[in-house]
């Protein structure tokens, strides 16, 4: 894979989170001076500003008083941080270049890049993807979206002398101010309507998705899901090879479901692989993750045999269905913790045929709760509500079933199993971010089970 030089020897991050201190350190690996610019207080970075100064780093943090771009050449941008920002207003007006994080690392990047992006299940077909690879012997990196920013794995495959493939997965936050990112093989896995509180209409989310195909070549691959037709229109403007994968239709190159059984098609000709019933992973959305997963791993030279392995042994990720214990009384805790937004909550009642007590409700995207009505109030017998958007939802939901309020995760927990019998699903999936209680998903899923299993004892 071919680099091309980084032109900028004074920049300013914003953000420091994982993606802006993941920037920072692969910057300063090459010399490049940086400004780490945060608007939370200092002192929520305690630990941070002690490597600061060893790094030879210059930081600004809380409100900004001062001109923090004096004397950069270009800003790169955290995926939390909206382009409307006022800083990153400052550095357009001032014609200086806004930099997502992932194309930094591309930059830097000397290995050959997957990129998955998709309104679901980005988590769960990275992961699965990067495991088919590890499993056949590629030293695959995994990063991106999923806890561990993409500029740190590249930084750290930096001294690889063997083969490496760079698995990541990419949000259209991140998308939105690429340039020059141009990955392998590109994957959109699905769209629909999500993060309305950040884009003004569905169509600019829809455009800011499309970008991952945006600098490829005929010699890459965009990978498509053949049973969304948004999906499919990506393939109008791109001009890699593409390949698609189904649930519903055999396809001309890729994966597809016919009786219950999973078919490649590679070549022109159709050869089976496994059944719907071996994949460990609940739900048809887990389906259509293992196919890209496979799509992907056949791009990439994988045999069939090694896939075959891995996948059987394979059971999802944290917090995306992930189960998490069952009471003396049979019933069952699952943490969904990941599900923030209602697609992602529809995939996971769909994957249960038991009566579920849903928990939902956090800081609400400005989502179309009422699409679930059906399907609420056939699959769920009680709802627990937690979060700022609880009254919101309990507007749409409070009426088709029995509705509870909480305060905390403890609490949301031991109400639900109040309103649970035997053999039902106590679910966490909150079709909301997490940011009004907690820190991230992750925090709100870890602190799910923790409330589970200290309610159960165990």
């Amino acid at each position: 894979m071919e680099n091309r030089p980084f032109p900028f020897r004074r920049v300013c991050v914003f953000g420091a989170a994982r993606s802006g201190v993941g920037a920072m350190h692969l910057l300063r690996h090459h010399d490049v001076q940086v400004t780490l610019v945060d608007e939370r207080p200092a002192m929520e970075f305690r630990s941070l500003i002690r490597r600061l100064r060893r790094l030879y780093v210059t930081a600004h943090f809380g409100p900004m008083k001062e001109d923090v771009l004096r004397g950069c050449e270009a800003i790169i941008v955290s995926p939390g941080i909206p382009l409307e920002h006022p800083l990153i207003s400052e550095a357009m007006d001032r014609d200086m270049p806004v930099i997502s994080e992932v194309e930094l690392a591309s930059y830097f990047a000397k290995s050959p890049i997957v990129a998955i992006t998709g309104t679901n299940g980005k988590t769960t077909t990275t992961i699965l993807a990067g495991q088919m690879l590890t499993d056949s012997g590629v030293n695959a990196v995994v990063a991106g979206n999923i806890g561990r920013a993409f500029s740190d794995a590249v930084l750290s495959s930096q001294d690889e002398t063997r083969d490496t493939k760079l698995v990541t997965e990419v949000s259209s936050f991140q998308l939105e101010s690429i340039e020059d990112f141009c990955p392998h093989i590109a994957v959109i896995l699905n769209i629909s309507r999500d993060h309305m509180d950040r884009y003004p209409s569905m169509r600019e989310y829809v455009e800011a998705k499309y970008r991952v195909t945006l600098n490829q070549t005929d010699e890459d691959f965009l990978i498509l899901n053949n049973d969304d037709p948004i999906c499919m229109k990506a393939a109008e403007e791109s001009v890699a090879q593409i390949y698609t994968f189904s649930m519903k239709k055999e396809v001309e190159q890729g994966a597809f479901v016919q009786d219950g059984k999973i078919f490649l098609k590679e070549d022109g000709e159709a050869t089976f692989f496994c059944t719907t019933n071996d994949v460990p992973m609940p739900g048809s959305h887990n389906i259509e993750n293992t196919l890209a997963g496979l799509v992907i791993n056949r791009r990439l030279g994988v045999s069939v045999e090694s896939l075959q392995k891995t996948l059987s042994r394979f059971r999802g990720v944290e917090h995306r269905i992930e189960f998490v214990a069952a009471s003396k009384e049979g019933i069952s805790y699952y943490n969904d913790s990941k599900a923030t937004n209602v697609d992602s909550l529809e995939k996971a009642l769909l994957s249960f045929d038991r009566p579920i007590v849903l928990v939902a409700g956090g800081r609400d995207k400005q989502s179309a709760y009422d699409r679930l009505n059906s399907l609420v109030k056939e699959r769920v017998k009680a709802l627990v509500l937690i979060g700022e958007a609880k009254d919101l939802i309990k507007r749409h939901w409070g009426g088709l079933v029995e509705t509870r309020d909480a305060g905390n995760m403890d609490e949301a927990v031991k109400v639900a199993a109040g309103l649970a019998d035997e053999g039902d699903i106590v679910l966490l999936s909150p079709a909301c971010t997490s940011f009004d209680m907690f820190k991230d998903y992750e925090e709100r899923g870890r602190a799910f089970k923790r409330s589970v299993r200290a309610h159960l004892g165990i």
